[in-house]
């Protein structure tokens, strides 16, 4: 293959913390944003190799062009109060006296809150305009999509996490940001917004956007702590290297708040004045919501709302995830209820449960491997599987290894834990009463810390693989696909997210080892899940014929997500008797 494809990475977020400037109108060269980050040999040999991993260049614009990788959704996030004040990696590189990485100054602003979450969006926004200029990159819009070739590496944009529509300063649910640096000469002044609500800040932003060839495919909802400031929903638990209290989920479910930042997403966009036939409507740029980060309760939230409100004809995506292996109903019968705890934190109550895992498939000859997918709610169900595939919307599959499951032989049991809110753990065990649980005791609680120690996974190609097969396999077998399968499944790789990605893709200029190892393991994890979960003869026809699979792999790497992207941005969405849009 020659053109790869990635639905959810960050390219010049390192470069932006590394190198991070208080004044906009300062031009940042194009030499810097482009190139790996810079790591002194000191810091290097005092770090930890697995956090080294999650700290070096993952998908940089030279590593992209090296890799081949010329169609992605870069993804803009403003560094959270919580990642940025949280016990863990950050704060021990931060701590330290060697040359670091990333720019102290950014760190201080989050955690002092001297700016809002929008003004750091927006001064990554400002980096990529700046390689736009200067004609290394090129913005991908409704406007040039059918003008689209592939020497070059091309890009649309997606907002991880509402918090970046919010204008309060960082913490503060009074104060409001000045944006004193921000005027004509920024793609977007946000001294011009006369509603503040998040809402109307994203329709302002998509439209200024638009203006300067910038366009927004989807917004993630949450993202990976609580912003008590402006909640939209609750997050799913996320991580376990880093530590603070806004880490714990919140609330329980989608919030007000949250519902009109929905509204607006797919009310975004221009309708045809002058069409020939009254019952045709074109709904040129909807922003899509992106299902990663909400909790299990903000899911199911979304899809009933969708539902209420006949939105059923806008594609849902799922950025970069990866499976449960679960259907709702069998991850609650796999719930450990004996180990489960209330669990109280510096404040914030929540529960602590712990799921079976459920297996993948076993390999291997002497001793077999037993792979485990990664039972966490961040992680799909079955229901959400479908929900989005009935949507004709499209699945990123996360080169996070701490995302896609477990070898036998290397998982500790403390990684089957999670917390949910206890307002969810109402909602989804209503049987179970939380005063017949336990309480951790200080002496647990204090255990956890162990989690923020670095630990090395190396995970096989399998486990990513198997991944790939579930999908496929409930695409196939419980969903209402319009196209086959494979055609439902991209890559997410959530590179410079701060991953620990997988060891035969490390970044992006290792996407044809990607492909050669789904070309060699695929067929087998089909054969191995087959094995272990059941499921028709023809499930996997790709495994027969060589030919097939090629397909179906170069589908999941670029044909995918080109084909999805060229649809949403010259799609045209007729309307039923009713008045309402249908698919």
């Amino acid at each position: 293959m020659d053109n790869y494809f990635d639905f959810h990475f960050h390219p010049v977020a390192k470069n932006h913390l590394a190198r991070y400037n208080d004044q906009i109108s300062v031009k940042r060269d194009i030499g810097e944003l482009v190139k790996a980050i810079d790591m002194s040999k000191a810091f290097k040999d005092y770090t930890d190799e697995s956090i080294l991993r999650n700290l070096e260049s993952q998908c940089c614009i030279d590593y992209l062009e090296e890799g081949k990788v010329r169609l992605g959704v870069a993804a803009i996030a403003a560094l959270e109060f919580g990642v940025a004040s949280s016990k863990g990696f950050f704060s021990d590189i931060l701590k330290s006296n060697l040359a670091k990485p990333f720019t102290q100054k950014y760190f201080d602003m989050v955690r002092e809150g001297n700016v809002s979450y929008l003004n750091l969006f927006l001064r990554e926004v400002e980096q990529y305009r700046v390689l736009k200029e200067g004609k290394t990159i090129e913005f991908l819009n409704r406007k040039n999509v059918h003008k689209f070739n592939e020497k070059s590496l091309k890009l649309t944009f997606a907002i991880e996490g509402g918090h970046n529509l919010c204008m309060k300063k960082i913490g503060n649910a009074l104060k409001y940001d000045e944006f004193m640096e921000f005027g004509k000469s920024t793609v977007f002044d946000p001294k011009t917004m006369v509603s503040k609500s998040p809402a109307m800040v994203l329709e302002a932003l998509v439209k200024e956007f638009k203006e300067n060839d910038l366009e927004v495919l989807y917004l993630t909802l949450t993202h990976l702590t609580h912003i008590p400031e402006q909640h939209l929903a609750t997050h799913a638990f996320a991580t376990k290297a880093l530590k603070h209290p806004s880490f714990y989920p919140f609330g329980n479910g989608l919030t007000e708040l949250g519902l009109e930042v929905i509204d607006k997403a797919y009310a975004i966009g221009d309708k045809t004045e002058d069409a020939a036939d009254e019952n045709q409507d074109k709904i040129l740029s909807p922003v899509l919501i992106d299902i990663a980060h909400m909790s299990l309760k903000s899911r199911l939230d979304f899809y009933r709302y969708r539902k209420d409100k006949g939105y059923g004809n806008i594609p849902i995506i799922a950025s970069h995830v990866g499976v449960t292996g679960y259907s709702i109903n069998d991850w609650k019968y796999n719930l450990e209820i004996t180990k489960c705890v209330n669990h109280v934190d510096q404040g914030i109550k929540t529960v602590k449960i712990y799921s079976k895992p459920k297996v993948a498939g076993y390999w291997g000859s002497n001793t077999k491997k037993e792979f485990m997918f990664n039972p966490s709610t961040i992680n799909l169900m079955d229901e959400d599987i479908i929900e989005v595939v009935n949507s004709k919307g499209l699945i990123g599959v996360s080169l996070d290894v701490r995302i896609l499951g477990y070898e036998s032989s290397t998982m500790p049991e403390i990684d089957t834990s999670e917390f949910v809110t206890t307002s969810d753990f109402i909602t989804h065990f209503p049987y179970t009463s939380l005063q017949s649980l336990e309480y951790a005791d200080a002496e647990e609680i204090r255990s956890e810390e162990a989690w923020l120690k670095p630990t090395k996974r190396e995970m096989h190609p399998l486990s990513f693989c198997f991944n790939i097969v579930h999908l496929l396999a409930v695409i196939g077998l419980k969903a209402t696909p319009k196209m086959s399968p494979e055609k439902y499944i991209c890559v997410g790789s959530d590179f410079d997210g701060f991953i620990e990605p997988l060891k035969v893709c490390s970044d992006s200029r290792h996407m044809k080892d990607l492909e050669s190892n789904l070309l060699k393991w695929l067929p087998v994890a089909a054969k191995k899940y087959q094995k272990e979960n059941g499921g028709t003869s023809d499930l996997f026809e790709f495994s027969k014929k060589k030919e097939d699979l090629k397909k179906v792999v170069n589908a999941i790497l670029y044909e995918n997500g080109r084909e999805f992207i060229a649809n949403e941005f010259v799609s045209e969405k007729p309307k039923d008797n009713q008045g309402e849009l249908v698919q």
